[in-house]
């Protein structure tokens, strides 16, 4: 697994285990997942999105959280991987999802969301995806096939998550708790009574995975939708 780390910051903290800077993790041939980091009152939280490498240009999942970031993500791309962005699925609303919209935009990368997220968004007054995916969708990148499924509400209303075929590979999203997860996290947009029949139709529709990277911190398999119910449970 070949590991890269772009320094974002002149200082480091250590919080959850982890340096607030920008991450760039290789998990697959040509796959990577980018953490990014906010600080909150215990110190830099991890967000988990996807760089994913075709034959056309760069595909994301999720910008960084913030436009900094996602700034600071693109020069990577640039200098590391030498190809352009040419799209970014966006998960759910929250800035962690989409908050590098606006820096997007600027260099002209399509952008897609479900129709739930561009109504949420809009209505919020914040920069829109251009392109709208149906609940079920398939993009086609060069031989690079990824497809999107809204399955259900959870943490918000609009989550979707992301398969890729291919690798087995499931963006699970902030609807997908990671397996060291001690809480069920921010609820303020959650349906808590529709989340574990979410994650359910999830397992059912996914019975092959590789690899699970959740929203925040660690990824890995199915144990992540195990601990998901288990803290659902606990949050009643």
């Amino acid at each position: 697994m070949k590991y890269i780390s772009f320094l974002l910051i002149l200082f480091s903290v250590s919080v959850y285990g982890e340096e607030g800077k920008l991450q760039i993790t290789e998990i697959e041939k040509n796959v990577y997942v980018h953490t990014s980091y906010k600080l909150l009152k215990e110190g830099y939280f991890p967000s988990n999105g996807l760089v994913i490498e075709t034959e056309e240009g760069i595909v994301l999942v999720d910008t960084a959280w913030g436009e900094e970031q996602t700034s600071q993500l693109l020069d990577w791309i640039s200098a590391n991987l030498k190809k352009p962005v040419i799209a970014v699925i966006i998960t759910h609303f929250h800035e962690d999802r989409a908050g590098g919209i606006k820096i997007l935009k600027k260099m002209n990368v399509s952008s897609y969301a479900g129709k739930r997220t561009i109504s949420i968004l809009k209505a919020e007054g914040n920069s829109l995806p251009e392109k709208s995916l149906k609940d079920k969708d398939i993009l086609v990148f060069g031989k690079t096939k990824i497809e999107t499924f809204f399955l259900g509400e959870g943490h918000s209303k609009d989550n979707i998550v992301v398969w890729l075929p291919g690798s087995k590979i499931l963006f699970g999203g902030c609807l997908v708790k990671s397996a060291e997860a001690n809480e069920i996290g921010n609820t303020k947009d959650a349906d808590l009574k529709e989340w574990p029949k979410t994650i359910h139709k999830l397992e059912k529709s996914f019975p092959e995975i590789s690899v699970l990277v959740p929203g925040h911190q660690s990824w890995g398999g199915k144990e992540s939708l195990k601990r998901t119910l288990e803290l659902l449970e606990t949050s009643k």
